[in-house]
């Protein structure tokens, strides 16, 4: 199964949220294609389903916006629990939203984080 990086599936969200039209065909097992046509331009992506539902839930252009806005200017809490395969992290920020994602986009969220605050101590 091809993994994509989240800095992957932040663009393809965004190509997503700019399509005209969108086609999403299940394959066999935990694999999607994703088909999105925009000025006439059809670009093809090969995604997990996990992958395809939080593109579709939007999470990688407006949750996360969200949460790095929130870890940056108020307080998030994060939890781990290891035992859940595809969503370990809840991340809890001050409004009351509660979002759900893996390690690795916890730490890409993370990084801008402490990225964003370097940039403000400066």
């Amino acid at each position: 199964m091809l993994k994509l990086k989240v800095e992957e599936l932040v663009e393809i969200n965004d190509f997503y949220n700019s399509a005209s039209r969108i086609t999403i065909t299940y394959a066999t097992g935990n694999t999607v294609l994703l088909e999105l046509y925009e000025a006439g331009v059809t670009e093809e992506f090969i995604l997990s389903k996990r992958d395809l539902i939080m593109v579709l839930r939007n999470f990688y252009v407006e949750d996360i916006c969200d949460i790095v806005q929130s870890g940056v200017y108020s307080h998030i809490e994060v939890k781990v629990d290891k035992s859940i395969e595809h969503y370990p992290v809840q991340i809890y920020v001050e409004d009351g939203h509660k979002y759900y994602c893996n390690l690795e986009e916890l730490n890409y969220i993370k990084g801008i984080i402490d990225h964003q605050n370097g940039l403000l101590e400066n």
